[in-house]
């Protein structure tokens, strides 16, 4: 059955897409500050506005991609220009686009890429939405969700350009690179407002400009949704259409070995850290209250694993043990955390959190001794709050993102009733302790 709340020129669930969306920032000393956005549209290559890192060209020190609905941050390995960028007498800037290069890990290297289509024709007034991480509402939070904002298509910026063109989402400086979508795939990319671009004569930011997706194709991008296109019976069987398709197999062959080249620079190296993986022993919503907990990881490079349960603004350390050192895990090996000391790990009725942080490096160190509590009423409860704990990790991550990874993500809760069986067997234990005890 068809969403009935569905609304035109909004994607079904633009939520699904929050793994594939990031920030990118400019880091200058602390000061950090959020230029434009930028979105997966292939294995460990990002699109965002050429406008937004070309001051970054010669070197990409300062310039790192931020996911927010993870956290996690990355380096930014290399950055390519549209091959038409330009900026004109009247400062408008054409074919703003530009590609990164990125060497992704963790949820968003598993992340989908944003469903991209060519070809499609865009009409004057159809609805169109922008779905991103707004930069004015400075959203830092762990498990955001991104924001679809619907406005329309107002045209061509000129008529004989189909590349650029005009709309009026309600768009804000730091938005630049947002992808912008119809009913089911990316169309266009929002370049800035038009006000400032005095050739224009558009004296107004409530008219914006944008990019075609199309043009993405001079990047090397290539679509991911094929939508099935209306054939003619007659164009079947016509001679001409016959010649034009040999011709253009005959052109993507030879484009393709031409491309080669290309394609191959943009293989990318392995990751210093991979993800881990992590399950539990049974469904999380599988559990009674009190139930015994078994968590299991398995790293699959050689790194440092730490879990932390977060209770609003207080945090447990789950491992590795409160009173130890951080330990090296081993690649392939799994590791069950079940006790917090010598305190059996028991599932609750209210909903837990669990944050996973991987290092690559020990000398890196999340915790100093101050930071552990050291009476054996609280084992594992930090002196630290989670925005604290939070912080140290972006100070990691800003130093150097290829060295550190976290998720943020939700545990097991009680929903079952306790057996009967064990219910019996804990009170018949409980009458034979009350024996021995008048004996």
């Amino acid at each position: 059955m068809e969403n009935q709340h569905k609304t035109s020129g909004v994607p079904e669930n633009p939520d699904v897409f929050s793994a594939a969306l990031a920030n990118v920032i400019r880091l200058d000393g602390d000061k950090e500050t959020i230029i434009g956005q930028a979105w997966k549209a292939a294995p460990n290559l990002l699109v965002t506005c050429g406008h937004v890192v070309e001051p970054f060209l010669a070197s990409t020190k300062s310039l790192q991609v931020r996911f927010p609905s993870s956290g996690n941050r990355y380096a930014v390995r290399e950055v390519r220009m549209h091959p038409s960028f330009g900026r004109q007498a009247d400062q408008l800037v054409t074919f703003d686009a530009a590609i990164l290069l990125v060497d992704l890990s963790g949820p968003e290297r598993e992340a989908r890429a944003l469903p991209i289509t060519f070809g499609k024709e865009l009409k004057n007034f159809q609805p169109l939405s922008a779905v991103r991480y707004p930069v004015h509402l400075g959203q830092y939070s762990s498990t955001p969700v991104p924001l679809a904002q619907l406005g329309r298509m107002l045209g061509e910026l000129r008529r004989t350009d189909s590349f650029h063109i005009l709309h009026d989402l309600a768009l804000a400086p730091g938005d630049s690179g947002s992808p912008i979508f119809d009913d089911t795939s990316v169309v266009a990319m929002h370049c800035g407002d038009t006000a400032s671009l005095p050739g224009l004569n558009l004296p107004t930011t409530s008219i914006r400009l944008a990019l075609w997706v199309d043009a993405l194709k001079e990047l090397g991008v290539e679509e991911n949704l094929k939508l099935v296109r209306p054939k003619s019976a007659k164009a079947a069987f016509s001679p001409v259409l016959a010649f034009c398709l040999a011709a253009m197999i005959v052109f993507l062959l030879g484009s393709g070995l031409l491309a080669k080249p290309l394609i191959d620079s943009w293989t990318i190296k392995h990751p210093q850290i991979k993800p881990i993986t992590v399950g539990f022993d049974k469904p999380r919503t599988e559990y009674y209250e009190g139930e015994p907990l078994l968590i299991r990881f398995k790293a699959h490079s050689s790194c440092f694993v730490h879990l932390f349960e977060i209770d609003g603004s207080k945090v447990t350390l789950l491992y590795p043990p409160a009173a130890g050192d951080q330990v090296v895990a081993v690649p392939g090996e799994s590791v069950t955390i079940s006790h917090i000391g010598d305190r059996q790990i028991g599932v609750g009725k209210d909903p837990s959190k669990f944050l996973w942080v991987v290092l690559l490096n020990a000398h890196d160190q999340l915790l100093q001794p101050s930071d552990r509590k050291q009476d054996k009423e609280n084992i594992g409860l930090l002196n630290i709050s989670t925005d604290e704990l939070m912080d140290k990790i972006d100070r990691i991550g800003k130093d150097d993102p290829q060295k550190i990874l976290h998720v943020v993500m939700d545990g097991p809760i009680a929903t079952k009733q306790k057996p009967a069986a064990e219910t019996k067997s804990s009170a018949d234990s409980a009458g034979q302790t009350q024996a021995q005890q008048i004996q």
